[in-house]
């Protein structure tokens, strides 16, 4: 107990000197970390896409209709809409065909009425929280649950509902309990049937090709009666993947489209896809780990030489505490006592900082190699140094 009480005052006293090595331990510790969230990160991508096409191809939609035809449509809404109309109805009321939206955009608050805001998207005086508008098949695919409520039914699929239900993620429940119903900008209003389970995530690998987190968003119910304008069916149809037993399926609907004259459309598989997205992900994945070793060597020579400096310091004051009794045992305690304490705040620094990135068993992984490498360097270098020469560290 009296080696961690010096421990704590070698510290006090060299304030400046501990501040530098905490900071560079927090480095390394958060370096540690990224490397290996971003192996993961590719591993999981890998083994989902694998998952999504074991049993069936899943194909999505490259949108190649020009600007110009857009607001074309736009602006012939009367004669546009059952158009569009009947190109969803063969995406989603098709019996051939399985099909699920990954339709993604912002729920807007207004920040003075939200609350706290400090766990969301804020700008200015608004706060945006994302939703995903899909259908039941969704959370088939993605394996999605619910911890408390439930799901939707098929009535929150095709009805009109003064209160749209949704499902909210497990980060929200400190804004947003089951049961309540809330109000959004130049929106209706809406009511949480379900929390979804903590961790709940999908890859839309057709567009940001990164796992969406679920825990901060918001799903609601791809539902046609709601659709009001173009845009409603635009996005609806072009977040569309589908998949079917029967290829010539899917061609009618490109058929469809290209006839009715709306929205033009090619079949993407996304298997073809996830090999696309699986080598960008490893070369970038290959830049990102010599760029980190590289940041990690340097974090790892300043702590070494920082923690080598800050012993060199304290020479004169350990060959009189080993006059005054203690024994190199006791010396080495210190040490290892000032360099626990470190590594402690820095764990506890780096946790909080890193939020989703940290991986505590890696965290503590790192702590103890670390404190196993720092504790034997003053053990060989006070071993082999005899007391004279520690006692005139002084005058160095």
């Amino acid at each position: 107990m009296k080696q961690i009480r010096y421990a704590l005052q070698d510290l006090w006293r060299h304030k400046g000197t501990s501040i530098i090595l905490l900071f560079q331990t927090i480095l390394l510790l958060g370096i540690v970390n990224f490397i290996v969230w971003s192996l993961h990160d590719a591993h999981d991508m890998k083994r989902e896409i694998q998952r999504l096409n074991e049993s069936k191809e899943i194909y999505g939609l490259m949108d190649f209709t020009s600007r110009m035809h857009e607001e074309q449509l736009s602006q012939n809404e009367k004669s546009s809409i059952p158009r569009l109309r009947k190109l969803y109805d063969s995406i989603y009321e098709n019996d051939k065909v399985k099909a699920f939206s990954l339709y993604q955009s912002n729920i807007q608050f207004e920040k003075d009425k939200f609350g706290d805001s400090r766990f969301v998207n804020t700008l200015e005086n608004n706060v945006f929280i994302p939703f995903v508008q899909t259908n039941n098949l969704f959370f088939d695919y993605f394996n999605i649950e619910v911890a408390e409520g439930r799901t939707f039914n098929e009535q929150e699929y095709t009805q009109p509902f003064d209160e749209i239900p949704v499902l909210i993620g497990h980060d929200l429940t400190f804004k947003f309990k089951l049961g309540d119903t809330f109000q959004a900008v130049g929106a209706g209003r809406y009511k949480v049937i379900g929390v979804l389970k903590e961790n709940s995530s999908y890859i839309d690998i057709m567009a940001s090709r990164e796992f969406q987190d679920l825990d901060r968003m918001i799903v609601l119910p791809l539902n046609k009666s709601e659709f009001v304008s173009v845009s409603d069916y635009t996005t609806a149809i072009g977040r569309a993947y589908m998949t079917a037993d029967d290829p010539a399926a899917l061609q009618e609907i490109l058929q469809r489209a290209a006839g009715s004259d709306t929205l033009s459309f090619a079949l993407k598989s996304m298997s073809n896809q996830a090999k696309v997205v699986a080598q960008d992900k490893e070369k970038m994945l290959q830049i990102q780990l010599l760029l980190s070793s590289l940041i990690l060597i340097f974090a790892f020579v300043t702590v070494t030489v920082s923690y080598l400096q800050f012993i060199e310091k304290h020479i004169y004051e350990f060959g009189v505490h080993i006059l005054s009794g203690a024994t190199r045992t006791h010396l080495a305690i210190r040490l290892g006592g000032q360099f626990l304490i470190l590594l402690i705040v820095s764990n506890l620094i780096a946790l909080k900082l890193l939020g989703r990135f940290a991986d505590v068993p890696v965290s503590m992984t790192t702590s103890v190699l670390l404190i196993a490498l720092f504790l034997t360097i003053p053990i060989i270098r006070l071993s082999r140094m005899p007391m004279t020469s520690m006692l005139r560290g002084r005058s160095r």
